[in-house]
């Protein structure tokens, strides 16, 4: 399987994943609604019916929270964006918790993503990532940092070696 099929199928996993906690949501909310709002003619003592509202919106809004990610990154992916990565990471950890199908998107995205094999796929976004952050323009004091340039103008690091204050 090439690296863009696994990119591919790695979308659809999302998408899977966030598809099926906005399904278990609803039905969350219609079984809820359904008991304690129920039947007004059973006249029988129920909850009040702000705390019934208070669930309720908690319910949509967390579910919603756990889905977000996955669709968010499954869009990524899918259209290859170039924070792609780094949104299947946190999608990948945040659905880790859900089984069957958030533990697969988490274990199939984390095995690509966090391996070599992203780079075929992003290009300029694992080119980008291959420099160097601490590449200096300026020569500055190696006493304090350790870094300096040669003579070829590369940018070295000589370990400074820290005061003996005894």
């Amino acid at each position: 399987m090439t690296d863009e099929e696994h990119n591919k199928y790695i979308s659809y996993l999302f998408f899977a994943h966030g598809a099926f906690q906005l399904l278990m949501m609803l039905i969350m909310v219609s079984i809820f609604s359904t008991i304690f709002i129920g039947d007004p003619e059973l006249a029988r003592p129920g909850p009040p019916q702000a705390m019934v509202n208070f669930v309720m919106w908690f319910m949509l809004i967390f579910q919603s929270l756990l889905a977000a990610p996955a669709l968010i990154a499954g869009y990524a992916v899918l259209n290859r964006r170039s924070w792609a990565r780094t949104a299947s990471i946190i999608a990948g950890v945040v659905s880790a918790m859900n089984v069957p199908i958030g533990m697969a998107a988490a274990v199939y995205s984390l095995w690509f993503f966090l391996g070599e094999r992203w780079k075929s796929v992003y290009p300029e976004k694992a080119e980008a990532g291959d420099h160097r952050p601490h590449e200096l323009t300026d020569p500055v004091d190696p006493r304090w940092t350790g870094y300096y340039t040669d003579e070829k103008g590369e940018v070295v690091y000589q370990p400074v070696e820290p005061p003996d204050w005894r």
